[in-house]
């Protein structure tokens, strides 16, 4: 049996908190968290970190981080590895519980489980709305372009001297019908494609209101644009996923008064070119050697998992980063994310 043990309040409760020992060390979950992940029957005693390891499911995955207007920072959570219903979470970092004199950091965590399932069932239930009147369209539209072929047949039939006018039309129609069947079949195809992230273009002149709403009450973010075009484009992910997490890092490692500069120029080569520059006491060789490493971070309450998950994200985004830092000398961290025009994207 796990040592992990519950909160003091109503088992339904759909959130609780979640406190880790410096290790890891899960010494405290609430019912609805133990439940999903099977704590108590697991052979060892859990950890954070054992938890996020594929090759024992139930395991949770990062796959979102959200920064409120006011400064807040959400991080979105799955469970893979179970059959059936989907379930996820939401957590944030809360102050230590003073009963808990061996805890490393504390987290408020909220069971997504029901909503993830509303929505699940509200898109079915779109899904087959659609469905249904996609099946009446494509019957109209097949029964008239075979009409029009029935037509055709039976004329030649009664009157075979026509057959060498008739013909071409019957080739045509033939052919808009093959390709309309072509159409429905690649509709259908794309239609069901499965996508792990609903993404959207965001205009970059557009970045900067948005940047600078992630400063702190301690630490200001300054965002600077350099020809840039009003045209261009680049994914949301990109935003959330990589540039979030690096310009979060930077605040929270800047002292209190200062400003991270953000400067975003555009380049020919179809990538713009982020640079983001703190003031805080920078990295050592040590630490900069393992920044990008999961679960590793040198912050107290954190899980260590933003550079890990941005680096990920930067790769399926094909950019690329360099960091430039020294003890006592602040970090410059370059990045280069690909961007497109509403041209190349619609075309």
């Amino acid at each position: 049996m796990s040592n992990v043990h519950s909160i003091p309040c109503a088992d339904d409760a759909p959130a609780g908190i979640l406190v880790l020992a410096e290790d890891g060390t899960i010494l405290r979950a609430p019912l609805f968290f133990r439940r999903i992940l099977f704590l108590e029957q697991r052979d060892i005693t859990p950890s954070i970190f054992h938890l996020f390891d594929p090759s024992d499911p139930p395991h949770l995955k990062l796959h979102r981080i959200f920064r409120h207007a006011y400064g807040a920072t959400e991080y979105h959570l799955s469970v893979e590895g179970l059959f059936g219903t989907r379930h996820g979470f939401r957590y944030w970092p809360v102050q230590i519980p003073d009963d808990e004199p061996r805890a490393g950091s504390a987290f408020l965590i909220v069971d997504d489980s029901a909503l993830l399932q509303s929505h699940d069932w509200n898109f079915r239930r779109l899904r087959r709305e659609i469905l249904d009147d996609l099946r009446s369209s494509v019957s109209s539209h097949f029964k008239n372009r075979l009409a029009t072929l029935q037509l055709l047949a039976e004329t030649v039939r009664d009157a075979p001297e026509i057959a060498s006018e008739s013909a071409p039309r019957m080739v045509r129609a033939v052919e808009e019908l093959n390709a309309a069947i072509n159409k429905v079949i690649t509709g259908i195809a794309d239609a069901e494609s499965p996508t792990d992230y609903q993404d959207s273009p965001v205009r970059i002149t557009d970045l900067r209101t948005v940047i600078e709403t992630w400063g702190t009450g301690d630490v200001s973010v300054r965002c600077t644009l350099e020809d840039v075009s009003p045209s261009t484009l680049i994914p949301a992910s990109s935003i959330e996923r990589i540039l979030l997490p690096i310009i979060e890092n930077a605040t929270d490692a800047s002292p209190t008064g200062s400003t991270v500069e953000v400067s975003i120029a555009e380049i020919d080569e179809g990538f713009a070119h982020f640079r983001v520059v703190d003031q805080g006491e920078g990295m050592s060789d040590r630490v900069r050697s393992r920044a990008e490493d999961p679960f590793f971070t040198t912050r107290t309450n954190q899980l260590g998992l933003g550079l890990a998950h941005a680096r990920q994200a930067l790769r399926d985004a094909g950019g690329e980063w360099t960091f430039e830092s020294g003890a006592d000398r602040g970090t410059r961290v370059n990045l280069l994310l690909p961007v497109t025009t509403a041209s190349q994207l619609f075309r």
